[in-house]
């Protein structure tokens, strides 16, 4: 009979970690995911090195994930970064700290032996996996679940949705969830593709692809006030702007948004002041002579002279004040306007999804629909690049998995 205490929609890391959780704490647990394998998504992750968290305690966390991190406090509390690290390590693999990104990574840089090691974990633990298994309909009768499937149907008394969001579509994270949790009466923020590049107007930077700046500072504006202000590295490509700052921003971006750049790490007063200085000093140098001492690269800066029609043997001196004032203005607050960031195709996450309204956030259950919790990116909740997407799955998972209540089955 496929009958289960749990059933686990979904073998991303939050259903994984629901379904360990549950099944250590006895119940009979059944994992349905509707790809020929579990984990894709966590094959994909850190371009398959599979970064699962990062530096910090859970306090450190919470504004990583924007105005929804509060509700993420008591599962990044009861299942923190640091148990992650425990779990994997007890159970042979352990995470280490690439100290210049403060990432962690499983020991062998490889998301196979993840994958790998969390299907082992579920079986030996007794969780049903079962895959390549599509779901044509749920529904709740009294105290049961019924799940309709091409392989027959399941019944279970709590039900966990791990769906996923609509991000890398490619690894079978279609939506699917979005439509269940609807039909169990829930609403839906409508997803967008987030951590994705940045395509502005007027790009002018195709032939410097591979150019990139660290930590410098960007900004997204929405009708002359700022929306987020973050440092981070900035990738120039052949048709927009990427690297870990921009896609941590292009969480933030809505219709109508500017993007601003700072290369160069001062405010446009001090950068006006050291050319002047400059000038004063020394006014034979040529202007990109100057430009080199800020090290900025050599091919950027032959491009944004071309840009302000600035010769490169131009002397400093000779330099007009309105010239001037326009490359500091490029280098220090190049403001540009967005016209839409990366599809669902690019983003490494998804923003929208469930509302966080109708979750239980010490428990993941619905308030709508009892016995039914949801967890991960199914959730309205999307973090920075670095491991936050994985670590809130994983805890959300766990809240879930521990709070689940005993029933008889009948």
């Amino acid at each position: 009979m496929n009958e289960f205490d749990l059933i686990v929609v979904g073998g991303g890391p939050g259903g994984i970690f629901t379904a360990i959780t549950a099944a250590e704490r006895g119940f009979k647990v059944a994992l349905l995911e509707k790809n020929k394998r579990i984990g894709n998504k966590i094959l994909v992750a850190g371009s398959g090195k599979c970064n699962l968290t990062h530096t910090g305690k859970p306090k450190d966390f919470s504004d990583k994930y924007g105005q929804n991190g509060k509700f993420l406090k008591e599962a990044l509390n009861k299942y923190s970064p640091e148990m992650l690290k425990t779990f994997f390590k007890e159970n042979g693999l352990p995470l280490v700290l690439v100290e210049e990104t403060g990432k962690y990574f499983p020991e062998t840089f490889s998301s196979l032996d993840v994958v790998d090691l969390l299907k082992r974990k579920m079986l030996t633990l007794g969780v049903k996996i079962i895959e390549g298994i599509k779901i044509e309909s749920i529904q709740k009768n009294l105290e049961i679940f019924s799940i309709l499937t091409d392989k027959g149907l399941y019944k279970c008394n709590s039900l966990v949705l791990a769906t996923g969001g609509k991000s890398y579509p490619g690894v079978g994270t279609t939506g699917d969830g979005y439509v269940m949790a609807k039909e169990l009466g829930h609403k839906i923020v409508p997803p967008k593709p987030a951590l994705s590049p940045i395509y502005v107007r007027d790009y002018y930077f195709q032939e410097l692809s591979g150019i990139s700046f660290q930590n410098v500072k960007i900004t997204i504006w929405r009708e002359n006030k700022k929306v987020i202000e973050k440092k981070g590295a900035v990738l120039l490509t052949h048709t927009n702007f990427s690297g870990p700052g921009i896609l941590d921003n292009s969480r933030f971006v809505e219709s109508e948004s500017q993007l601003e750049i700072n290369y160069i790490g001062k405010e446009y007063e001090v950068l006006n002041k050291e050319l002047i200085e400059e000038m004063n000093k020394d006014g034979k140098k040529t202007i990109k002579k100057v430009l080199s001492y800020y090290f900025l690269p050599e091919r950027f800066i032959k491009t944004i002279l071309s840009i302000l029609e600035i010769s490169e043997e131009l002397k400093i001196a000779e330099l007009s004040k309105e010239k001037r004032e326009n490359l500091v203005r490029l280098l220090t607050s190049n403001k540009m306007e967005i016209t839409k960031v990366g599809s669902f195709e690019m983003a490494m996450v998804t923003r929208g999804g469930v509302s966080l309204d109708e979750i239980n956030a010490k428990t993941m259950e619905s308030k709508k629909t009892q016995g039914l919790y949801l967890v991960g990116e199914l959730l309205d909740i999307d973090g920075d690049t670095g491991g936050y997407n994985i670590q809130a799955a994983c805890s959300t998972g766990v809240l879930a998995g521990k709070s689940i209540r005993k029933k008889e089955r009948e």
